[in-house]
């Protein structure tokens, strides 16, 4: 298998994605735990001041073959939490300490 990592994306989003990528990502529509997990994700992300672009997520979408309903709606969400638009994350606890701890050490 060919490594396509983006050698100039920030190793935190890289992570991030790594992360989305462990989802049910065959599924059209996310999950209700893992929409709130990537919508914390992303969210965080943006907090920490490198927030993940819906052209990353589209990227890594389709260099890893994930549903395109799946995509459209990651990159979705990514593109409004950059913006500064209002996403509701219905179970923020889905986001773990351990997630956070993970991306905050490659910043």
């Amino acid at each position: 298998m060919v490594n396509f990592k983006d050698k100039n994306m920030p190793a935190v989003i890289d992570k991030a994605l790594d992360f989305i990528g462990g989802m049910n990502t065959s599924a059209s529509t996310p999950h209700p735990m893992d929409e709130s997990t990537a919508k914390g994700m992303l969210k965080y992300l943006k907090e920490l001041g490198v927030p993940a672009s819906a052209a990353d997520v589209t990227a890594r979408g389709i260099q890893d073959g994930w549903d395109t309903g799946f995509t459209k709606k990651v990159a979705g969400w990514a593109d409004k939490i950059q913006s500064g638009d209002r996403v509701v994350i219905k179970n923020p606890e889905y986001f773990s300490s351990y997630m956070q701890e993970e991306l905050r050490a490659l910043v």
